[in-house]
C-alpha cells in the first residue's frame, strides 16, 4: 500500500495552489478498481499532532509511505507529474 499525505493549512497560498492537483490525483486512483495507492490530505491546524509525528516543519509538504514507512517527504510545490513520478518508483 502506498499512502501519499499532502500536509497544509487554509492559510498557505502554496498548499492552495497544489490543492487541485491532489484532488485531481486523488480522483485519479479512488476510481481504480484494486488501487494500492491512497492520496489524502491533512490540515495542520486541525491535526497537529499528526503533522508533528510526521515531523512537519514547513507546508506543503508531501510524504510518501510505501507498507506503512516513510520512503520521501517533499516540500513545496510539486507538478502532478512530480507526484506521479515518486509514486511509481514506489510500486
Amino acid at each position: 500500500m502506498i499512502e501519499v499525505i499532502k500536509f497544509g493549512a487554509d492559510w498557505c497560498a502554496p498548499c492552495r495552489a497544489i490543492a487541485p492537483i491532489i484532488q485531481s490525483l486523488k480522483e485519479k486512483y479512488d476510481a481504480i478498481e484494486g488501487s494500492t495507492v491512497s492520496i489524502m490530505e491533512m490540515n495542520i491546524d486541525f491535526n497537529s499532532e499528526l503533522a508533528a509525528e510526521y515531523s512537519i516543519r514547513s507546508i506543503p509538504t508531501i510524504v510518501f509511505i510505501k507498507d506503512g514507512e516513510i520512503k520521501e517527504k517533499k516540500i513545496g510545490l510539486l507538478s502532478e507529474a512530480q507526484i506521479e513520478e515518486i509514486i511509481k518508483t514506489l510500486k
